[in-house]
């Protein structure tokens, strides 16, 4: 076969695909933002654009950005207003049939969309793919692979208690969207928990088995005041589920059980988030 008409079917095949639009919200991360976004060019799945929201950053993003001569990324440059404006910036940019979304200092491994892809196509009643991860805690390189339950009728169960979706690993349909809304920018931090409870009320949900996200931790762990409005926002996001009928009232011990944790001194809640951050396999 000629060259030329390889080229042509590849070039076919890849307009024959369904578009992925991958949203990578960032604020002063420069020097992780280049690795995250060769991640994303060196997938298997090439059907993609990359929307970039620079969400008010001060150090040389855009110098990295203006490195890439790739027609697939996106830029954009807003005020600060914070991770959810920025992410809201992009869903509405986005132009794929489905969106990916990547933190700016997370990695995707080369296969992560083609393996989400396959499964959505497979499984048309689920709105929210996520995968497992690999867990790179600062500088030491301490590498832990967790991987969370995979079946709807479990995760439908356990969302509640906990949060069992890597941000960095989520695929959503885009007309998801349009049916739920978008992040609500009212919360400050568990803005992503608020969203796949709301999601999960209307769709079936999944992970899939495999670790194919790379997801960065401090091991300082997260500030007293961080860590406050975390555990805040996802109780009011459990709250909000609840009043709405998408879990009995009965599971209100979840909330009560969350205040608890809540009002406990913060070093003990470090305690507990380091034990549940080396934890490996969610059941």
């Amino acid at each position: 076969m000629r060259r030329d008409s390889i080229i042509f079917l590849k070039e076919y095949m890849i307009n024959y695909e369904s578009k992925i639009s991958i949203i990578i919200p960032t604020y002063n991360q420069a020097e992780y933002l280049q690795e995250a976004v060769d991640s994303v060019l060196n997938q298997t799945y090439k059907n993609i654009e990359i929307i970039i929201i620079d969400d008010g950053s001060t150090d040389n993003t855009l110098k990295v950005v203006n490195s890439f001569n790739d027609n697939k990324i996106i830029f954009i440059q807003q005020r600060n207003k914070g991770a959810s404006s920025a992410r809201n910036t992009g869903i509405k940019e986005a132009n794929g049939e489905y969106i990916a979304f990547l933190d700016s200092d997370d990695l995707w491994l080369k296969d992560k969309l083609r393996k989400q892809i396959d499964f959505m196509r497979e499984n048309q009643k689920v709105g929210l793919l996520g995968t497992g991860c690999f867990q790179v805690i600062d500088t030491n390189k301490m590498i832990y692979k967790k991987i969370f339950p995979h079946k709807n009728e479990i995760l439908q169960k356990d969302l509640i208690k906990y949060n069992p979706f890597i941000q960095s690993s989520v695929m959503v349909r885009k007309n998801v969207f349009n049916d739920i809304g978008l992040y609500d920018e009212k919360f400050k931090e568990s803005e992503d928990y608020d969203l796949w409870l709301r999601i999960a009320q209307k769709y079936k949900i999944a992970n899939l088995k495999q670790a194919l996200v790379t997801k960065k931790y401090s091991k300082a762990g997260l500030s007293k005041n961080k860590d406050s409005k975390q555990l805040y926002f996802a109780l009011k996001a459990r709250k909000n589920a609840i009043s709405r009928k998408q879990y009995p009232k009965s599971y209100y011990i979840y909330i009560l059980k969350s205040w608890i944790f809540m009002k406990m001194p913060f070093f003990i809640r470090r305690i507990v988030r380091k034990r549940l951050l080396n934890k490996k396999f969610y059941n």
